[in-house]
């Protein structure tokens, strides 16, 4: 047990020796931040657990366009939030910027190709003539 640390249960920093024994967090911000989101996590609960009951959850929760996860806009993330995890964002993202590469890779295979249409290339005469 003499090497084991102890970690801050927020930002998994280790904790100082000379905190006290049962001290979760590393100081007065993590502890803060943690008490944020424990209860707003709550109140968005009890909101969509209201919202579900009442048959209004779309009017709240969005889908998430990836994964199809349920999640409320602004817990935790942007009102305006579009993806639940920024994996999502990042795969969404990441499709989008591969079927562009894809659509310009081949719009300039056929534009090279119809312009190479009425070119006729002739073998150089300084080569093996």
């Amino acid at each position: 047990m003499g090497d084991e640390r102890r970690h801050c249960w927020l930002c998994h920093q280790p904790l100082r020796a000379t905190m006290r024994a049962n001290a979760r967090y590393c100081g007065p911000a993590c502890r803060g931040a943690a008490h944020r989101s424990r209860v707003s996590r709550k109140k968005i609960i009890a909101v969509v657990l209201v919202l579900a009951a009442a048959g209004l959850q779309n009017r709240l929760g969005r889908r998430c366009p990836v994964c199809g996860a349920w999640f409320v806009p602004g817990a935790g993330r942007r009102r305006d939030a579009v993806y639940d995890t920024h994996a999502c964002r990042t795969a969404a993202w990441r499709a989008r910027a591969g079927t562009a590469t894809r659509m310009r890779k081949s719009a300039l295979v056929t534009a090279v190709s119809a312009e190479a249409a009425g070119v006729v290339i002739y073998p150089p005469l300084g080569f093996g003539a």
